[in-house]
């Protein structure tokens, strides 16, 4: 029958089905999904895609070392803010107390860590190899400690190990296959760490650059790598303030810019032309100076006219700065006065809250990547050296970190003595919170009591420290 419409097949009607399924699925998805996974004007040129912990860093790492590294050696802001980091978190180096060990064993530590035998180049002691291992950490994104054994330090007496600091570039990176060997890693397949391909020169050294170097691989127990890991399996670290380099480099260039504008404005000073035609200038007049003088007068001639120059505003240099410095300063993590040394905007509890914000910061990389990734792993290094030379320890040490400057003392020392009275904290706790080793402090203040008491004096200690306050009020009641 003419206009008679025939019936849709089982296919067709699946199909528009199907149809109808996705367009309520898309109506569903624009009034529920997350705004920041919407597809609008504001996000059209948001470009991302999937990608795991190592994929983006291997294209990217190199470059991005190389940049920061230009940028701490030439920017005062970059260097400024990888010195506050390594004082913050390392300052004058962490002090190790061997756990329960003999007082033979803890003095063989002191010495080690206090002499430059410990050091592979002979160069600094362990405290300095502590700020030179994380200044690493911060510019390179990394940094490797090889173990070494001297038999010549074995030889006098003094356990044998020394430290060899290098920089993640004597990773052999060119063995690469994106499975079980990563940024020069080698891996099992079930991705366990087998060992470490290690150049036999740094490549980046005058005379190596873009040739071939040797490599061999090193037991994963010869080599501690260091570094802030970001994500879980992520290979390698990236340099600290990597997101802010953009930044940095700008703050150099609206400086340059900001200069050379400036200076040019200062070189225009006057100019001076003529009103009349050149058929009109008049024959013999004084020539005009070609220069500005202090206290000069300078009578013009007929038909000429000088025009100073008014140069634009370079706008507020200063302000655009402030701008810049706090994404620096956010970037490294860190407070923007200790940045910039800029404190006028601050008082007290505001900049007693900002300093507790960054310091969590730094108890966070102090006992998630020092602590067990160097330190410790140290520690264990030394008492299987310390056999070398029949002497044995505990693989355990304790580490004291340098003391926390108080804001206000008188405040604070109060609230930890009340801590510890309270059972709230142990003296030593206390005492490893100001940079102060318990032991050497109890065995100063007996000494300090034996000294007081063979010159008649009296001297009352406390579980939290010496008041004279509860003193004074002990002698009151007639207590000893």
């Amino acid at each position: 029958m003419a206009g008679k419409r025939a019936r849709p097949t089982r296919s067709e009607l699946e199909s528009r089905l199907m149809l109808a399924e996705m367009q309520l699925r898309r109506a569903e998805f624009r009034a529920r999904a997350y705004e920041g996974a919407k597809d609008s004007r504001r996000t059209e040129n948001w470009y991302t895609r999937l990608s795991g912990p190592n994929s983006d860093i291997k294209t990217a790492w190199q470059r991005l070392v190389n940049r920061h590294r230009d940028l701490v050696d030439n920017n005062p802001w970059a260097s400024r803010a990888v010195k506050v980091k390594v004082n913050s978190t390392i300052g004058d180096g962490v002090m190790g107390t061997p756990w329960k060990s003999s007082k033979r064993y803890e003095e063989a530590f002191t010495e080690w860590a206090e002499s430059t035998d410990c050091d592979f180049f002979g160069r600094t002691n362990f405290y300095g190899l502590q700020g030179l291992i994380y200044r690493t950490v911060a510019v390179a994104g990394s940094c490797m400690v090889r173990r070494r054994l001297d038999e010549g330090l074995a030889a006098r007496g003094m356990v044998p190990l020394q430290l060899q600091v290098m920089e993640p570039d004597w990773l052999d990176m060119s063995k690469d296959d994106g499975r079980t060997v990563q940024f020069g890693q080698q891996f099992d397949d079930r991705g366990k760490l087998q060992g470490y391909w290690i150049r036999k020169d740094h490549p980046g050294e005058t005379g190596w650059n873009g040739l071939k170097i040797e490599s061999e691989l090193v037991p994963p127990n010869e080599i501690l790598f260091v570094y802030d890991q970001l994500r879980p399996g992520q290979r390698i670290g990236v340099p600290a303030g990597a997101q802010v380099l953009i930044s940095m480099r700008d703050i150099d260039d609206i400086s340059s810019a900001h200069l050379l504008k400036s200076k040019i404005a200062a070189c225009f000073t006057a100019f001076v032309y003529d009103q009349e035609t050149p058929d009109q200038v008049q024959v013999g007049t004084t020539p005009l100076t070609e220069t500005l003088e202090p206290g000069a007068v300078e009578i013009l001639p007929p038909g000429k006219q000088i025009t100073f120059a008014n140069p634009p505003s370079s706008g507020d240099l200063t302000q655009d700065q402030r701008h810049y410095l706090h994404a620096v300063a956010a970037g490294y993590s860190i407070t923007f006065e200790s940045l910039t040394g800029i404190l006028s905007d601050v008082n007290f509890s505001s900049g007693r809250m900002g300093w507790i914000e960054a310091y969590r910061e730094v108890a966070r990389e102090r006992w998630s990547m020092v602590v067990p990734q160097l330190l410790n792993p140290i520690g264990r290094w030394f008492s299987d050296a310390a056999v070398l030379v029949a002497m044995r320890g505990p693989r355990k040490i304790i580490w004291t970190f340098p003391r926390r400057e108080l804001i206000d003392p008188s405040k604070e020392i109060k609230a930890l003595i009340e801590a510890v009275s309270a059972g709230i904290m142990s003296l030593s706790d206390v005492q490893r919170s100001l940079g102060y080793i318990p032991s050497e402090v109890i065995e100063e203040l007996g000494k300090d009591k034996a000294a007081a008491e063979a010159q008649g004096l009296q001297l009352t200690v406390f579980g939290g420290g010496v008041s004279s306050q509860q003193a004074t009020q002990s002698d009151l009641e007639g207590n000893p």
